[in-house]
């Protein structure tokens, strides 16, 4: 009686016949060296290892056993405190249970992010959570080719195919505009990273122009800027009579450019206002009277890693996404 043969795993060099192209090549590929190889050329190799469904002999082993115990998170940039924020409360729940965390970092670099990603589908981590970039869905399902458990944190996916956990950024953004309407503060300076890149910013910048009629933006590359630059635009449009409330989408820019702009007298507590998302207290001690939006990025690590421990459980039930509100800091709240 004839025994059944076992079915040959695909190997690198099956990969590279397929593809057309010499082993080195796809070696290079898989260790994230595209830099001098076409987009044609990684296309194909791409194809022929999702054809193949070849798996590299390291993640093979893992694979082996089933389980790495490795979970990747990955984030948009740790310039920001937000981001190893996500990464400490994430790994007070994923330690305890078994689970080694590792941090990966995009650097706000969106081709940066594709070849970690590209280092995602081909290694063994049994799970991720995931600050991307970019708010298209399809875009990251492109990318992201590996089938497995993923939460995504701080961006809110259209028609997502993975749980989402977010700040109630819209509504935390229109009640501060609010605040300052009210107390006739009609102008608005939003300072931001490029806003159309994220949900984040898109959500936080509507409600701002939901409220408020007269607004300047300074938006910044936060890859590639030029810090004098900014600070002339800011500048510039912050020495007005007007009533103006200077808004920051994220902490870091009230880092990078406030203290100067109170040294140089652009920050009046009869006419301005500063507020924005912060993520520590830093702000506070540098302004006072700062009014800021205060987020919980470990509290959404903590809430990510719970609702991935599940997923890797085998809940495979559906997850509603977990909106976590922001707090308003006022005087009114003291």
């Amino acid at each position: 009686m004839k025994t059944k043969r076992k079915k040959k795993r695909p190997t690198i060099r099956d990969v590279a016949a397929l593809s057309g192209v010499s082993v080195a090549t796809v070696s290079r590929y898989l260790n994230g060296k595209t830099n001098k190889m076409t987009s044609a050329t990684a296309g194909k190799i791409k194809e022929a290892i999702t054809k193949l469904q070849y798996i590299p002999n390291s993640a093979a082993r893992e694979m082996s056993h089933n389980k790495s115990m490795i979970i990747v998170i990955v984030v948009a940039n740790v310039a920001d405190y937000f981001s190893t924020e996500i990464f400490k409360g994430a790994s007070r729940k994923l330690e305890p249970a078994g689970y080694v965390p590792v941090l990966l970092d995009s650097s706000a670099d969106h081709s940066h992010e594709q070849k970690i990603l590209n280092s995602v589908n081909i290694h063994g981590f049994d799970g991720m959570l995931f600050q991307p970039l970019t708010s298209d869905t399809e875009l990251i399902k492109s990318e992201l080719t590996r089938n497995f458990p993923v939460v995504i944190l701080d961006r809110e996916l259209k028609r997502s195919p993975w749980p989402q956990v977010v700040t109630d950024n819209y509504q935390a953004s229109r009640n501060a505009t609010d605040h300052f309407v009210d107390e006739g503060f009609s102008h608005v300076v939003v300072l931001s990273s490029t806003i159309k890149q994220a949900s984040t910013r898109q959500e936080r910048f509507q409600g701002v122009i939901d409220r408020a009629n007269d607004v300047d933006v300074i938006e910044i590359d936060e890859g590639h800027f030029d810090h004098q630059e900014v600070y002339q635009r800011l500048a510039a449009v912050m020495q007005t009579e007007k009533k103006t409330v200077l808004f920051s989408l994220k902490e870091r820019w009230l880092l990078e450019f406030l203290p100067r702009l109170m040294q140089e007298g652009l920050i009046s507590k009869t006419n301005t206002r500063v507020t924005g998302f912060a993520d520590t207290s830093l702000i506070k001690s540098i302004c006072p009277d700062a009014y800021m939006i205060s987020q919980n990025p470990s509290y959404m690590g903590e809430r990510a890693a719970e609702v991935l421990l599940k997923m890797l459980d085998g809940d495979n039930r559906e997850i509603d996404d977990i909106v976590i509100k922001a707090q308003f800091d006022t005087d009114d709240d003291e």
